[in-house]
């Protein structure tokens, strides 16, 4: 009788645990479904002149397994599109050399659907090429016992009539100290950031005493403009150097100044 019992109970015992079973999967919410939803979100991408790395990003609800999101742009400027982030598609902008700000569309397709999206470019307000230096001075260590040495450099696009048609970015640099010949002083290779803090550290350019200005063709000032944001890249190339320039200014106007050519700085003593 005990037996029976037993059995009685652990036969209950198992029923009730098969209706929880099935309610478990019978009871549970239906699972959300619905049709593939993409979006793109960033209809326009502004770019700078310089180019470089930027991204547009999108929406996707409701994937369909085995879909891919595919992407197309006939512009030669724009490179190394892909998808490896979610949600977004990264690319790769050259250089603006033109004169002109630029678009480009850029297509995706998902799931039977065409979408697109405008990268606009902006342009240079202006592209410099300079001649030469109306300073170019080193001062040594910035002080007693210091590995970072100060440059001044001052590119000018005209060497010739001085105060008419021509233009100036001056340069307080600080990179490596001289170390090789002292009669023909040059600039130590690198990338060279603006410092908005005038911290004064190697490979950095201050924004204090860094600047732009410049004179008409009919010999009136252009008005001195500081530096918010810049680049000055150097590269030797045995005696002569290549410079680089790009500086930003309060506008959000941008210039590129570049020179190729000898450098030869005078000592001077703080």
């Amino acid at each position: 009788m005990i037996m029976k019992k037993i059995l009685n109970n652990m036969a209950a015992a198992l029923v009730l645990m098969a209706g929880v079973a099935f309610c478990t999967v019978s009871c549970q919410e239906d699972p959300i479904t619905g049709p593939a939803e993409f979006s793109i979100v960033d209809a326009e991408v502004s770019v700078p002149a310089e180019g470089g790395v930027f991204s547009a990003t999108y929406t996707l609800d409701n994937p369909v397994l085995g879909e891919e999101v595919k992407i197309t742009c006939a512009a030669d400027w724009i490179s190394d599109i892909n998808t490896l982030r979610a949600y977004e598609i990264s690319f790769d902008t050259d250089i603006n050399l033109g004169d002109e700000s630029r678009e480009a569309t850029v297509n995706v397709e998902y799931n039977g659907g065409s979408y697109s999206f405008i990268v606009a470019q902006s342009a240079f307000a202006a592209q410099v090429e300079a001649v030469g230096f109306n300073e170019a001075a080193y001062y040594g260590a910035i002080e007693e016992g210091s590995e970072v040495a100060n440059y001044f450099i001052v590119f000018t696009d005209n060497l010739e009539t001085g105060m008419t048609d021509a233009l100036y970015y001056a340069f307080d640099l600080y990179g490596e100290l001289w170390t090789e010949d002292v009669n023909a002083i040059g600039i130590p290779e690198g990338t060279y950031t603006l410092d908005s803090e005038n911290a004064h550290t190697s490979g950095t350019f201050s924004s204090e005493y860094s600047y732009y200005f410049g004179y008409d063709e009919n010999g009136a000032l252009i008005g001195t403009q500081y530096f918010t944001k810049g680049t000055l890249k150097v590269v030797r190339d045995g005696e002569d150097y290549n410079f680089e320039i790009i500086v930003y200014f309060e506008d959000g106007t941008s210039h590129r100044v570049t020179y190729s050519g000898p450098v030869s700085l005078r000592t001077v003593d703080l």
